[in-house]
């Protein structure tokens, strides 16, 4: 089935420039990492809309496993009020694919852990089981301690706190961010995918989810809302042409805000350029993101 953890996204916090992924269970910070983000988004679902208590989930838990001679670790495990493990979980990064193998794993950990439900995850789709004396059984729907019990509050705290909007946001743009957040992160209509760009400065936030929206039969165009280092707001696109990124717009929300010119950036093969994105095409906080969609690819190409 489709991950329940789809819509649902890891905390970040800053190390100096370094965007690292914040626990909030064992309140520690990690390498951002495509295993970890899965597993964070796992553990953002079961506290925001299963309303399960984050002080009953355990991380890394030491087993010993027959014939192994170093102890292998969970990746999560979910207890009940009397703290008896209810649920294991595997995670896998997105492009892992769940087989036989992957199953094989987790009913290995069970035999230490003897949970009655177990799950593995790579945050795209979700594969549930019941345990029953060593034998595994497919379920096709979330069990009832899992399941979806409350719509989860997206407020700009929770956009912040999860690196789509700088905490030093001006107040003026708050909505804008709000509203566009919803409209990127809240829906499955099209894809959403982490890109990581190794190299880029900081100060851009690239590194983050991204929604492609189709524009052409060649042409595909990625937005991002990001937090940066330094507090601020910064909305990232990124143009695919014949399956090649042939350019970048990364545009100073803040900047937009007080009317200051050279508030955008655009890379091309032709060079850097900054200009005022108002002046270019006649962008302004009053209307949707969608509204730009076609204007960002025309000016890109």
């Amino acid at each position: 089935m489709l991950s329940s953890s789809t819509l649902h996204y890891p905390q970040i916090t800053f190390k100096g420039d370094e965007k690292l992924l914040w626990n909030p269970v064992s309140k520690k910070a990690f390498k951002n990492l495509p295993e970890e983000r899965v597993r964070l988004s796992f553990v953002d679902y079961l506290i925001e809309e299963a309303n399960f208590s984050k002080n009953r989930i355990a991380f890394e838990t030491a087993i010993e496993l027959p014939k192994d001679k170093s102890k292998s670790r969970t990746d999560l495990i979910c207890y009940n009020k009397d703290f008896k493990p209810l649920l294991l979980v595997e995670c896998k990064a997105p492009e892992v694919r769940l087989d036989a193998k992957v199953a094989l794993q987790i009913a290995r950990y069970n035999q230490e852990v003897s949970a009655p439900l177990l799950l593995v995850t790579n945050g795209v789709v979700d594969y549930w089981f019941a345990d029953n004396d060593g034998v595994l059984k497919f379920i096709d729907e979330i069990p009832s301690p899992f399941y979806s019990s409350t719509n989860t509050e997206r407020t700009f705290d929770y956009w912040s706190n999860r690196g789509f909007a700088g905490k030093k946001s001006r107040p003026e743009i708050l909505p804008w961010i709000i509203e566009s957040c919803a409209e990127l992160y809240t829906s499955n209509e099209s894809e959403i995918r982490f890109f990581d760009f190794v190299g880029a400065s900081p100060e851009l936030g690239l590194a983050n989810y991204y929604r492609i929206f189709p524009i052409e039969e060649n042409t595909k165009l990625a937005l991002s809302l990001t937090s940066t280092p330094f507090g601020a707001s910064k909305l990232n696109a990124v143009l695919n042409h014949h399956g090649e990124n042939v350019a970048l717009l990364s545009v100073s929300l803040d900047l937009i805000s007080t009317e200051e010119d050279k508030n955008t950036i655009l890379q091309t093969s032709d060079g850097i350029d900054h200009f005022d994105l108002k002046n270019k095409i006649g962008f302004n906080l009053n209307q949707p993101l969608n509204f730009y969609t076609r204007a960002f690819s025309d000016l890109m190409l």
